[in-house]
């Protein structure tokens, strides 16, 4: 029977044999392929984006929110007064927060949209809901571009932030509808721009790594979809 003893001493003697097998550090080489560099720049890139985090709640939580927040917002805001049916923007701490106040829409009412991204990108991921869309494109470079849009339905509560502590804010318009627009002080980084269709009701956004007004001619892209 082999000792405990001899059985450590063997471990270590094939691991200096292994050790010994394998060639310097300075002599390793890969060549890593076109595909995972280009996977590689599109996840540094993400990272430059500015953040859009969605929040999805269910009613009571709705009502807890408005009767914490939403009557002295609202109170002291004429704008938010006037935008009271539809998409309300608000000052969160470090983020611009759009939550949906008035009647919802019907889930038969809804009207889905499309875009017009520019030659050399593809769709790389979709995701949909009852109430949203997120489309994600990519071209050969590792650039995106991010296309959304959503309702507030029956029996749900949705939320988006947006981190605008490194980016500057303009009010613009898309298709005569008010936007913001968030132009990252990052060259490198994306920008932004959010709306509301006062026609149907979606707050739609538009993430992309274009100047702004590329972006805004890509956001001036999307329209309905005839059923």
């Amino acid at each position: 029977m082999i000792s405990e003893d001899r059985l450590r001493q063997a471990v270590r003697d094939a691991g200096a044999l292994l050790d010994q097998s394998l060639p310097a550090p300075d002599q390793c080489h890969h060549t890593f392929s076109p595909a995972f560099l280009n996977r590689m720049e599109a996840l540094r890139r993400r990272r430059k984006r500015a953040p859009v985090y969605r929040v999805l709640k269910g009613v009571a939580c709705f009502f807890l929110a408005f009767l914490l927040g939403g009557t002295i917002f609202l109170s002291t805001n004429a704008q938010a007064r006037e935008a009271f049916f539809g998409w309300v923007r608000e000052q969160a701490e470090g983020a611009q927060r759009y939550f949906h106040q008035g009647d919802v829409t019907s889930s038969s009412d809804i009207v889905h949209y499309q875009i017009d991204v520019p030659d050399g990108y593809w769709l790389e991921d979709t995701l949909y809901s009852d109430a949203l869309v997120d489309e994600y494109y990519m071209n050969k470079d590792g650039l995106f571009i991010g296309f959304s849009y959503q309702y507030e339905i029956e029996n749900s509560v949705s939320e988006i932030y947006i981190d605008d502590t490194d980016a500057t804010t303009i009010q613009t318009e898309v298709h005569g509808n008010s936007a913001d627009l968030y132009i990252a002080h990052d060259p490198e980084g994306s920008n932004t721009v959010i709306w509301m269709d006062k026609e149907t009701g979606a707050l739609l956004e538009v993430t992309a790594f274009l100047p702004q007004d590329e972006l805004m001619a890509l956001a001036e892209s999307v329209t309905p979809i005839k059923k």
